[in-house]
């Protein structure tokens, strides 16, 4: 999973693959930690709302 790009692993991710998503989140940690200010739920919280945007984003290449 390391060598794909943020649009292959949303992709991947969209479809049900709960590695992908793992990866997503694990390269975003530093910027979801610098804007939780270091609350546990609002860091919970961002996470929750990076995955929801995952699933509803839109992820067909247009030309």
């Amino acid at each position: 999973m390391k060598d794909k790009n943020l649009f292959e692993l949303g992709k991947l991710a969209q479809q049900g693959n709960d590695m992908a998503m793992l990866e997503i989140i694990e390269r975003k940690k530093k910027m979801i930690k610098k804007y939780s200010f270091g609350d546990e739920d609002r860091y919970q919280f961002i996470i929750l709302k990076l995955i929801e945007g995952i699933k509803r984003y839109n992820f067909e290449k247009k030309l």
